[in-house]
């Protein structure tokens, strides 16, 4: 099969998502459990500034507009959601995790924004009555199957927006306590901007690239550090009751002067942005 047709770069996704790992990422209890402690990262500088970036860039490109309705899939705590609420008439969120959803509908309260609407439902179950003038994706194990990449531009009037890793994402901590309790690194597989990106473009569209790098930081009461890597280990496998004790152990011998500790995640990331309408005139011949 040629590697320029969407269906090599169809074929090539399923082979990344057959994994433990990625089956665990689908999961709504998974996310339930990252829920509490989720919204963290909106303290770090350089994932604020992405991610008002990422709200210009929209705004400016005319896919946030207020007469357009916006799909927001695996919305998670509605990081971008409640960011793009005030410039549209209105944002459908859906995410499969109640936990992440119950945040969302803090926000949705604390922020007096009506016009989101919030639906728990699994993508695969998802059945829109019509399309979206945007739909928008980020960060989700979702984007590791294209054919939910083709859903998503199946339901898209306009514009499709994702964003996703672009091949770096280390934790020097995680890593660490992998090699001790696994005996290696463990990695995600498929979870990164190239197949979605080709998959797009053999598709005749035309993705628009904004990268991001950057340190996402964490700083957390250790015991709260410690349950997040946990949870990130046991992507993995479950750990044994001495394997969890090692890692509070670890991370309660890094706590500063006030039982706080710092976990940082070096990344470089992706905003890929498509416009239908765009793509279409550009092939348009007089």
């Amino acid at each position: 099969m040629k590697f320029d047709t969407p269906e090599f770069w169809e074929g090539l996704s399923k082979t990344k998502c057959d994994d433990s790992i990625n089956q665990k990422c689908l999961k709504p209890e998974t996310w339930d459990k990252a829920a509490a402690t989720y919204d963290d990262l909106e303290k770090c500088k350089d994932y604020q500034a992405q991610v008002t970036e990422i709200i210009n860039i929209l705004q400016q490109k005319g896919a946030l507009d207020k007469e357009n309705i916006v799909l927001d899939v695996a919305c998670g705590t509605g990081t971008y959601s409640v960011r793009m609420a005030p410039f549209c008439k209105r944002v459908t969120c859906v995410d499969i995790s109640s936990g992440m959803l119950k945040k969302l509908e803090e926000k949705r309260s604390r922020f007096g924004l009506s016009n989101i609407e919030i639906i728990r439902q699994d993508w695969n179950d998802f059945e829109p009555e019509g399309t979206f003038d945007l739909v928008f994706c980020s960060m989700t194990p979702l984007l590791r199957d294209m054919k939910n990449v083709k859903k998503m531009v199946s339901i898209s009037r306009r514009f499709l927006a994702i964003v996703t890793w672009a091949g770096l994402r280390t934790n020097q901590l995680l890593q660490k306590l992998s090699r001790e309790i696994f005996g290696k690194e463990v990695f995600q597989k498929g979870h990164d901007i190239t197949i979605p990106f080709n998959y797009l473009y053999t598709l005749g569209l035309a993705p628009n690239l904004t990268f991001f790098t950057g340190c996402w930081e964490r700083v957390r009461p250790a015991k709260k550090q410690a349950e997040n890597l946990i949870w990130r280990l046991e992507m993995k496998r479950p750990l044994s009751q001495k394997e969890k004790e090692l890692v509070i152990k670890r991370i309660e011998g890094l706590c500063d002067k006030k039982g706080m500790v710092r976990a940082v995640t070096a990344v470089r990331t992706c905003f890929m942005l498509i416009d239908k309408k765009q793509a279409k005139e550009a092939i348009r011949c007089d």
